[in-house]
């Protein structure tokens, strides 16, 4: 054999055992599970407590979770609604896409991507008054912006793998403490939530969290409109729900005079016009803002993340009211 030709054989043995060494590598260290994968092992193992190596990528699985759960009940949002539970819901089927929609434009996005093949009866927007300023979609608009790509997740978790070099500290996205369950729900580690009561449910910390702004925001309403014609054009209901706070900011917020100038969003939200024009779009709004869950602390894990008890109680102020209660005739009040 020519000296070129036995080169270039050396070259492809070295190139394919340097690529079986790499794909060796990247199994062994669990680098190569793509989102749906791990939907799959939800599949598998009930209990098994997922979360992707990226918040980016929260929709990629759950949207595969959606698929497999074919769920009556959606529910989109930040992370405010993660602590409903499908058991909070019997006898319908429901799952917790929260976590996948940070804006108002995303909220649109997950909507769209999640109701494609599978048509929920109803979809549950938790939407906030912060979603509607442009301060809130500049800082989340971008960086929480979900992406879809399997592969763009592989190589993702295979540079965090590289750099963790020469400690090799794979992300863990399964069999965690921490992380999201089979119905979508959040799973908050205990001494997480000890922390966070203490430290985090101040009206301080939530407004360091919440941007505020005169008014609300014309092009933060757009795609809320866009969804609405949507949801109507797929045959699905949508319902709105602003969750409750901690009481101390919503006291800030109502009350406040040197915020003033920065709570005319709020006030607008709260307004009898903005849930006439929710109700011109069909979507029907509860705003629970001031509902008596804020007045206890053990029904929140911060300033603004209900816990498990707090939701619990929610829904049963909502099976109170005449238009949920239709959305839900079957529904029992869990105290």
């Amino acid at each position: 054999m020519p000296t070129a030709g036995r080169y270039l054989v050396a070259v492809l043995v070295f190139l394919s055992a340097f690529a079986l060494g790499v794909l060796g590598f990247a199994y062994h260290f669990h680098v190569l599970a793509t989102p749906a994968d791990l939907a799959q092992l939800q599949v598998r193992d009930v209990d098994n407590i997922i979360l992707p190596a990226d918040l980016r990528y929260n929709a990629a699985f759950k949207l595969a979770r959606i698929g497999q759960a074919r769920p009556d009940v959606i529910c989109i949002g930040t992370s405010r609604p993660g602590t409903f539970r499908d058991w909070m819901f019997k006898p319908y089927r429901f799952y917790n896409a929260s976590f996948t929609a940070w804006t108002t434009s995303q909220l649109l996005d997950v909507f769209e991507r999640s109701t494609r093949e599978v048509r929920p009866r109803v979809v549950i927007l938790a939407i906030d008054y912060f979603l509607f300023t442009d301060t809130w979609d500049k800082a989340n608009g971008t960086e929480r912006t979900m992406i879809y790509e399997p592969l763009r997740y592989v190589l993702f978790k295979f540079r965090y793998l590289t750099h963790s070099l020469p400690s090799l500290a794979p992300f863990q996205d399964d069999r965690r403490q921490d992380g999201f369950r089979r119905d979508g729900s959040y799973a908050y580690p205990a001494g997480f939530i000890e922390v966070a009561r203490k430290q985090f449910q101040s009206a301080e910390y939530f407004l360091k969290s919440t941007p505020g702004a005169a008014h609300m925001s014309e092009r933060q309403m757009a795609p809320i409109v866009q969804l609405a014609s949507l949801a109507q054009q797929r045959g699905i209901k949508l319902i709105a729900i602003q969750l409750p706070y901690i009481r101390s900011a919503v006291d800030y917020l109502d009350y406040e005079e040197s915020y003033r100038p920065w709570s005319g969003v709020w006030r607008e939200f709260e307004s009898e016009q903005t849930a006439a024009w929710l109700r011109g779009l069909g979507i029907t709004f509860f705003d629970m803002a001031h509902s008596s869950v804020g007045t206890d602390p053990l029904n929140f894990i911060d300033a603004y993340h209900p816990s498990d008890d707090g939701m619990v109680k929610l829904l049963d102020q909502l099976l109170d009211e005449k238009e949920f209660r239709a959305q839900f005739p079957d529904m029992n009040k869990i105290e």
